[in-house]
């Protein structure tokens, strides 16, 4: 079966299980080499980790949730360098033209869309842009979190050099700090509060007055969402703006 692109916030990328079969290696091998090349690119203040390699999940046959990760064009180019021989051509062949015929379609249906409607879908792409953002910061603060917890066990040089480690790791703000109202939800999906706040209450992400839950939280008489709320609000874009019109 032909290997398919995945949309991801609007950005294709590959399945690192898809990659695995192409490269002829077992997934769980790819997934330890692409942990090393993450932990690589962080040590570069001028690399973005998440411009290569995106942490997601999925199903396995038996129900249960297993870690994959989404690979970008820069991603598959930094797991092709390290292939050599054919093997290295052929993936190599394989991933620049499924990415090419993503962008030729994407092309073509930009080709058929109003002013206003690019003009929506260039909002959506910059607001999860930085939604990507904010998530590598959290990432890197755990990071730092971690390298901080092993320097309370050491001391000397060891203790000093993962001090600045951890120093260098440290990104604000912290991605799971953002809060959104309905109205910024509603401007980056071309609805009206109103319907935000319906769909906010229809997908349980709002909490009853005067509460919090995960998805965020009242104060005084305005809902303040959290990321993982406007995340749920995008899964359910479609319906939502169909349901505006």
């Amino acid at each position: 079966m032909q290997p398919q692109l995945f949309n991801f916030h609007g950005q294709p990328a590959l399945d690192s299980r898809e990659v695995a079969k192409m490269i002829g290696k077992r997934h769980r091998d790819l997934m330890r080499d692409i942990r090393r090349y993450i932990s690589d690119i962080s040590t570069s203040a001028k690399l973005r980790a998440l411009d290569f390699f995106i942490e997601n999940s999925y199903t396995d046959a038996k129900g249960e949730t297993r870690k994959c990760y989404l690979l970008t064009k820069q991603g598959c180019e930094f797991v092709a360098n390290k292939l050599t021989g054919k093997k290295g051509t052929l993936f190599t062949a394989q991933y620049v033209s499924l990415f090419n015929e993503y962008q030729e379609e994407h092309k073509a249906i930009e080709a058929h869309m109003t002013s206003d409607e690019i003009a929506v879908r260039n909002r959506e792409l910059n607001f999860k842009e930085q939604w990507l953002k904010e998530m590598e910061a959290q990432n890197a603060n755990k990071r730092a979190e971690l390298l901080l917890k092993i320097a309370g066990h050491t001391h000397g040089d060891l203790y000093q050099q993962l001090m600045n480690e951890a120093t260098d790791q440290l990104m604000f703000p912290v991605y799971q700090d953002k809060v959104f109202t309905a109205g910024d939800i509603a401007n980056q999906l071309g609805v009206s509060p109103y319907t935000i706040g319906i769909w906010g209450q229809r997908l349980g992400l709002k909490a009853p007055k005067g509460t919090t839950n995960r998805y965020g939280y009242w104060k005084g008489n305005r809902y303040y969402y959290n990321q993982l709320a406007v995340q749920n609000f995008y899964e359910h874009q479609a319906a939502i703006v169909d349901d505006e019109l």
